[in-house]
């Protein structure tokens, strides 16, 4: 197998850490907003309008707002897990599939997430790394048995 090759399939899963780190560090910082624009809609709806019509359109509202803010915390708070999962996996030789679609998922953050995740691609579709995926899983099959 190409040394080459595998040095830079490790060096892919250490950059996916890094990023996964990083990525993780931005929600954290980011989390304090998400509080706060929680905290502004029960502000908004506490004071409800005087007309009936009016005070449902309020409730709909809150309830499309915090259901889109839950939405897009999840999403920030599962990116950096993505990230981590697919690099200590590819350092593995584990999961092809799994690292495969973690790669692409990785693209989702531009312009840097995008570079890492269709370098990890390519990597992936690299036939002699695949290789090195199957004989990790045929490995862990055997033991089991």
């Amino acid at each position: 197998m190409n040394e080459q090759k595998v040095k830079r399939l490790k060096r892919a899963g250490k950059l996916m850490i890094i990023w996964g780190v990083l990525a993780l560090t931005l929600v954290l910082a980011i989390n304090p907003m998400f509080s706060a624009m929680n905290e502004g809609m029960e502000q908004i709806i506490e004071h409800p309008p005087q007309h009936q019509e009016a005070a449902k359109a309020s409730t709909r509202f809150k309830s499309i707002m915090q259901t889109t803010v839950t939405l897009v915390e999840f999403c920030f708070w599962a990116y950096p897990v993505v990230c981590l999962l697919t690099g200590v996996w590819i350092l593995q030789a584990r999961h092809l599939t799994w690292c495969v679609i973690g790669a692409a998922l990785v693209c989702v953050m531009v312009p840097v997430g995008t570079i890492l995740g269709i370098w990890s691609l390519i990597l992936l579709r690299d036939a002699e790394l695949r290789s090195l995926f199957d004989q990790q899983d045929s490995e862990l099959n055997s033991g089991a048995a």
